[in-house]
């Protein structure tokens, strides 16, 4: 019987008193706990989302990584392309689509990874909410769209 362990992001097999995948990081699971992830994952993934909503637009490589995301974090959702684009090759055209109920959390998870992969997001994201540019500290309003002093574009993104 095979007791090794298996990553669940890289399918790398560690031998059993290995806690982390050395590449990737992720807490080893044993065959079947593996078996059961891989079960969850492929139900999030075919649950159809109802009441969709874009929680993020990009390119397709970054909507496919977040898509990601959001999936490991048991949140369904799924990628549109406008008409004119049959492809994701259109440049910003590709959408990243979850159910209104999934909307807040799943805003929440794409923050929580936006600050995991770029910690400097989370020290941008208190000088703006402290009224202050990201790049040089001055004071902006909440209505410009850059910084007078700068000139950094200030991306202001309205919660509903």
């Amino acid at each position: 019987m095979n007791l090794n362990k298996i990553c669940p992001d890289c399918g790398s097999e560690f031998l059993p008193h290995i806690e982390k995948c050395s590449d990737c990081g992720a807490v080893l699971l044993l065959p079947e706990e593996h078996r059961k992830a891989q079960e969850e994952r492929k139900r999030i993934e075919e649950k159809i989302v109802e009441n969709a909503v874009v929680v993020r637009e990009g390119d397709l490589d970054w909507m496919t990584e977040l898509k990601t995301v959001l999936i490991d974090s048991g949140i369904s959702c799924f990628l549109h392309f406008d008409d004119s684009c049959r492809k994701g090759c259109c440049g910003d055209k590709c959408h990243l689509m979850v159910s209104s109920e999934d909307l807040e959390r799943a805003q929440e998870c794409i923050e929580e990874y936006l600050i995991e992969v770029s910690p400097e997001f989370r020290a941008s994201k208190e000088l703006i909410n402290e009224g202050r540019c990201p790049a040089c500290g001055s004071p902006v309003a909440t209505d410009v769209q850059e910084c007078p002093d700068c000139g950094l574009p200030l991306l202001i993104i309205d919660e509903e």
